[in-house]
Order: C-alpha cells, then sequence, then structure tokens
C-alpha cells in the first residue's frame, strides 16, 4: 500500500516538517491520505460552485476537499460562518480530526469503522479532564498516534501546533492498521 498523502510546498519543493499544519492543511493530508485506497470510494470536487464558509473562496485550492470533509462531518467550521484555513491546528484537535477521518476512510471500505486498542494505551499525566483525554487514549491504543513529542516522555502536548512531520508520522501509522 503506498502512504502519498503529502505534498510538497511548491514554491520550494520542500517538506518543511517542523512547520505547523494548517486546518486546510489537515484536511487535505487527511483526505488525501484515504484517497485511492482500495475498495474505497473517495473523490472531493476540484471545482465548486458554493462556498461552504465565508472566509473560504471558491478559487482557493482546498475549498472542493474542506466542502467534502465537510459534508462527511470530518470537520466543521465556526459559529461565525468561517473556517480560518491558514490557522494552525493543535495536536489535540489533529488528533480529534484523525479519529473522525480513520472512521469515515474504514467506513468508505465498508468496513466497520470501530477503533479498538490493538495494544495498551499510552499513560499521559496531563490528560485527565481535558476534551481530547478519551480520544487521545484511544488512537494510543489504536496505533500508537498519540505519542509525547518526539515519543518522550509521559506528557502529551495537546495545545501546542501539530508539526508536518507529527501529521505525516501519525498518519502512516493509522494506516498501517490492517482491519480485523
Amino acid at each position: 500500500m503506498g502512504f502519498r498523502f503529502v505534498a510538497r510546498f511548491s514554491q520550494n519543493n520542500t517538506f518543511r516538517p517542523q512547520l505547523a499544519v494548517t486546518r486546510e492543511q489537515l484536511v487535505s493530508l487527511v483526505l488525501e491520505s484515504w484517497k485511492g485506497i482500495q475498495d474505497a470510494n473517495i473523490t472531493f470536487p476540484s471545482n465548486v460552485s458554493i462556498r461552504p464558509y465565508s472566509d473560504l473562496p471558491i478559487s482557493r485550492w482546498s475549498t472542493g476537499k474542506v466542502l467534502f470533509a465537510r459534508d462527511k462531518k470530518i470537520v466543521s467550521g465556526y459559529q461565525d460562518g468561517t473556517f480560518k484555513p491558514t490557522q494552525p491546528v493543535t495536536r489535540a484537535e489533529y488528533i480529534g480530526v484523525l479519529a473522525i477521518a480513520a472512521e469515515f476512510g474504514w467506513s468508505a471500505r465498508g468496513i466497520q469503522p470501530n477503533l479498538v486498542a490493538k495494544k495498551p494505551s499510552k499513560t499521559f499525566l496531563n490528560t485527565q479532564n481535558y476534551w481530547a483525554a478519551s480520544i487521545i487514549n484511544q488512537l494510543s491504543a489504536y496505533c500508537s498516534v498519540a505519542a509525547a513529542i518526539n515519543e518522550i516522555g509521559n506528557r502529551y502536548v495537546f495545545d501546542d501546533s501539530a508539526k508536518q512531520n507529527y501529521a505525516a508520522a501519525t498518519l502512516r501509522r493509522l494506516k498501517s492498521v490492517k482491519a480485523k
């Protein structure tokens, strides 16, 4: 199975591993990671005629993907009708979308979207009572995508921005899990 879902930046053909992932990049990463997978029928429009959010012009590179992700309930906008496409996502926000996208990807293949534990969950000392604690624990046990920074220590840095290298590594881990 190929893992070609991370694009380089067109300006200079670089990856930029330490650059924060934006909301529109997150949508693109998760959708591209599932697109073209055997038995999955995932296509999103390249041209759109409506603005899914007031701050997302129809001509923007990500609009078709964001529209698709919104319609499939993978992501949502803000109460004021905006999406904030260039706003960086935190590691917790990233993990939250990743869990939804994983379930969507399995469903698209006709497989029950049950992200059951494959190994013991990592114990983080600082996630109790945090809004994403259950998702962090679930994805830690499912495929180790929720991990401490550089996988060292026992603290999950949920409010730090998700970086390009973190996004690529976690998506690869997630996609490597075999269905039961």
